[in-house]
């Protein structure tokens, strides 16, 4: 029987979403919940009015659905709200990333869950390239046996307005919406939260960002330091992450996977690992068939996904732990951001 899903949001990232529900096997989407009226319209006629039930509120949608899960696709501050309105409800949650703009909402939402008995998924979908799951297994593997350090840079060219009238706007866009993933990433492949994190934000001469479209980071995990650099504003897209270990180096741009053997010149392709079908496909649809496989996974059986929140959480503390580094110009622990964290499911 197919799980109905409650879509929360119809903006950009919210007409992607529907179509990798309406590809999926498990899944019905059964309405969505959009106020600004020009988002909805553009949402309905990318799916066809007359085939979902759109709603203008949220307190609407929840009776008439009667979903069994809901995905929450809004702007990341209301992401908090959402979430806990829609565990009370009796739902399972997937929201987007980040799961919250700070640790204190983040927090307040874990807690709901675990008070609830409902898991919340983050759909952060990075982690589930092909190419990010290869370079996970050879780390996991100890393919470079012992790790030094590592340089991502992420390059965007990304106006403002692509993401709606409020990314332009807010503070620390760079940090919050993007290097989150990449945070998040980083967590992932190295297996451990890092004890420390200097950030510097900045705008170029150029921008049309309020504030912080580039982000730089000194991020210590202990066993492996990492640079890394993220702008909105650059002139194109590139992306670039170097690991450098006693055997070689591992470098993706996040599309393939290559090595260089300690000594050699030249690097040397790595096939990329099999992921679940949609997941080898590029941004935006790539990873999100294993995010929905997880979330079914959690209705079904109640399964522990890999980006639940109370792992997640974890990322938003180094996000704050950033801003908190930019504005007061130090290092900053987790810790001290982050501390009594909540229970992670066994």
């Amino acid at each position: 029987m197919s799980i109905k899903i409650l879509q929360i949001g119809a903006g950009l990232r919210g007409r992607q979403w529907v179509g990798f529900i309406q590809m999926h096997p498990d899944f019905d989407c059964v309405g969505v919940v959009e106020p600004d009226a020009d988002a909805r319209g553009k949402f309905l006629a990318t799916v066809g009015a007359a085939k979902l039930p759109s709603f203008t509120d949220l307190a609407e949608a929840l009776p008439a659905t009667k979903a069994d899960a809901a995905l929450i696709v809004t702007p990341s501050a209301t992401h908090a709200d959402m979430s806990i309105r829609c565990l009370e409800a009796g739902l399972t949650v997937m929201v987007e990333k980040p799961l919250a703009t700070t640790v204190a909402d983040g927090k307040r939402v874990l807690e709901r869950a675990r008070a609830l008995g409902k898991p919340v998924i983050v759909a952060e979908n990075y982690r589930f390239f092909p190419a990010e799951r290869t370079v996970k297994r050879l780390l996991d593997e100890k393919f470079l046996g012992t790790l030094d350090h590592a340089v991502l840079t992420d390059r965007r060219h990304q106006p403002s307005g692509i993401e709606g009238p409020w990314f332009g706007k807010i503070e620390y866009p760079q940090l919050q919406e993007i290097a989150t993933h990449h945070f998040d990433s980083l967590r992932g492949f190295f297996g451990s939260r890092p004890s420390s994190i200097t950030v510097r934000v900045w705008n170029p001469p150029w921008t049309d960002y309020r504030h912080g479209a580039n982000t730089e980071a000194q991020i210590d995990f202990g066993h492996v330091q990492v640079q890394y650099l993220g702008t909105l504003l650059s002139h194109r897209y590139g992306f670039s992450l170097w690991i450098e270990g006693e055997k070689g180096v591992l470098w993706t741009n996040r599309r393939m996977v290559a090595w260089r053997p300690r000594g050699s010149r030249w690097f040397r392709p790595i096939r990329n690992d099999k992921v679940p079908k949609g997941d080898e496909k590029p941004y935006p649809q790539g990873g999100t068939t294993f995010l929905l496989n997880s979330l079914r996974d959690a209705v079904q059986k109640g399964a522990r996904a890999e980006t639940r929140g109370e792992d997640y959480i974890w990322t938003v503390a180094m996000v704050e732990a950033g801003k908190l580094s930019d504005r007061e110009r130090r290092t900053v622990a987790l810790s001290e951001v982050y501390s009594n964290p909540i229970p992670d499911p066994a």
